[in-house]
């Protein structure tokens, strides 16, 4: 009884220190562009967006009706992680309370979960694919139609989170070909899944077919036009998993490779195949795409509850003795990096105007606001303008073609109530001057420097609407709304918006 309550005041004591860690990293690390471009799908709710899928969207909405406090929003980042690692102690404290209390401390302290704390749509994907492979666990134990119907209706909520349940799915599926010899039921229980999972499939294919094929444009199209099988890709995919799974625990894995089979054929095994067989789904998108580590979330939190199924208690001891160190350097340098002043960063020449507005932005705003004229304001850039209409409270809009990033604007933003209007475009870099002239009326130009980083001003007085809807906007239509011609169409408002085009008359 002694050694148990030792044991769980250990893992108390590195829950809450993990815990209380990422809650002062949510108030003290500043606000990134996407996070701020985040909280436009929450400020502006729909059943979809221009990106990903609405979950995080409707988090969100729900988190604003309290308040826009980043702390406040972050939050389901800072808790969802941990509520994870304390749900891995409490699956696994029957078969051993101190393996349980290791492997859930490894999950805390992996710096990817302990420095996680930016809202992310990858955190509703995280929330609900975890529960759905406990209930697919759950089903494997008598096949009951319930838990596998329940799995499906999560994973359905994860796949309005982000397309990568889809990966998980697909993990399901191959698990039950490969490991499972129960006959029929379990491939009764596949399709359980899948029909569970339909409500949510069918509201973002709804929201698509009505807005443009939005989310399959980006991340099957426009995003991955230049891709192509890559060794690079390969090489950095392979690098993230050393990095992420730890080289100890790589090596150890490698050790117990011939144990791992026969572990998998057990129930008790779903974990780390599911793990296994997602790690090998993601190495063929990897191959093609460059890998974002955040991607590997979906499946992270079952290598830590597979653990214990192929190594041992002691293995397990030595591992944990590695991640305290590797999670306490990477705590200092990041605490080390938020001390310093942002004037540090001058040296990185690229970013540096980038540092300094994500920092200094209602400085720059004030700066702005100075000038005389009745301006809307705007950026060229996405991540720009929603850190400005975030800090600043206010609408900063997107001009320009932009890139195949963070569209939502084009939905949020219809330039023909502004002709006529004056826009004051804020870039990091010199204006093509004859060009956006031709957008306006009269433009005249200024720079603001603030800490050192210099930001060009066109203010724009007279909008030209014809000719930017001719020039910018056509452009836009012909690059990143070029429907296929086998995909139906209800609705697209760019086309309809600005060029008055029926949604078949699209790319054929």
């Amino acid at each position: 009884m002694a050694a148990a309550n030792k044991i769980n005041n250990t893992f108390a004591v590195i829950l809450s220190t993990t815990l209380a860690l990422k809650l002062i990293l949510s108030v003290w690390f500043p606000v990134t562009g996407d996070e701020a471009y985040f909280t436009l799908w929450g400020k502006y709710p729909d059943y979809g967006f221009y990106d990903h899928p609405p979950m995080l969207g409707w988090w969100l909405t729900a988190q604003l009706w309290v308040s826009d406090a980043l702390w406040w929003l972050r939050l389901p980042s800072v808790l969802v992680t941990t509520a994870i690692g304390w749900m891995i102690y409490q699956l696994l404290r029957n078969d051993n309370e101190r393996v349980a209390a290791l492997v859930a401390s490894l999950y805390l302290l992996a710096p990817i979960n302990l420095l996680g704390i930016v809202i992310a749509n990858d955190v509703p994907l995280l929330f609900w694919a975890f529960l759905s492979v406990l209930a697919f666990h759950r089903a494997q134990a008598g096949d009951h139609p319930g838990w596998y119907l329940l799995s499906g209706a999560l994973l359905g909520l994860a796949f309005l989170s982000k397309f990568f349940a889809g990966i998980l799915g697909f993990a399901f599926v191959i698990y039950v070909l490969l490991f499972v010899r129960r006959g029929i039921k379990p491939w009764i229980g596949i399709a359980l899944v899948l029909l569970a999972a339909l409500p949510g499939i069918a509201v973002n294919l709804a929201w698509n077919y009505n807005h443009c094929w939005n989310n399959y444009l980006f991340n099957l199209f426009n995003r991955t036009r230049e891709s192509g099988l890559s060794l690079t890709n390969i090489g950095i995919y392979l690098l993230m998993l050393v990095y992420a799974v730890t080289p100890p625990v790589i090596y150890y894995l490698y050790q117990a490779r011939t144990g791992i089979v026969a572990a998998i054929r057990d129930r008790g095994g779903l974990f780390i195949a599911l793990f296994l067989i997602g790690i090998a789904l993601f190495s063929v998108v990897a191959a093609r795409q460059p890998f974002g580590l955040h991607w590997l979330l979906v499946f992270y939190p079952l290598l830590f509850l597979g653990l214990p199924a192929v190594l041992s208690e002691q293995v397990l001891s030595t591992c944990f003795r590695f991640m305290v160190p590797f999670a306490a350097i990477h705590v200092l340098v990041v605490v080390a990096l938020l001390m310093m002043p942002v004037s540090a960063f001058r040296v990185l020449a690229g970013p540096y105007p980038f540092i300094v507005f994500g920092t200094q932005t209602q400085e720059i705003l004030a700066e702005l606001d100075r000038i005389d004229g009745d301006y809307i304001y705007a950026t060229d850039n996405y991540t720009v303008s929603a850190t400005a209409a975030y800090l600043g409270k206010r609408r900063v809009i997107v001009f320009g073609g932009g890139s195949q990033h963070g569209r939502q604007d084009d939905l949020l933003t219809d330039f023909r109530e502004l002709n006529g209007r004056n826009i004051l475009v804020l870039r990091f870099s010199p204006h093509a001057r004859q060009e956006i002239k031709r957008y306006f009326d009269r433009v005249a130009f200024q720079e603001v420097t603030v800490q050192g980083a210099r930001y060009y001003l066109a203010l724009g007085n007279g909008f030209r609407y014809p000719a930017y809807r001719d020039e910018v906007l056509r452009r836009v239509n012909d690059t990143y709304y070029k429907i296929p011609g086998f995909l139906p169409v209800g609705g697209c408002y760019m086309q309809e918006r600005y060029f008055n085009e029926a949604p078949q008359e699209r790319a054929g």
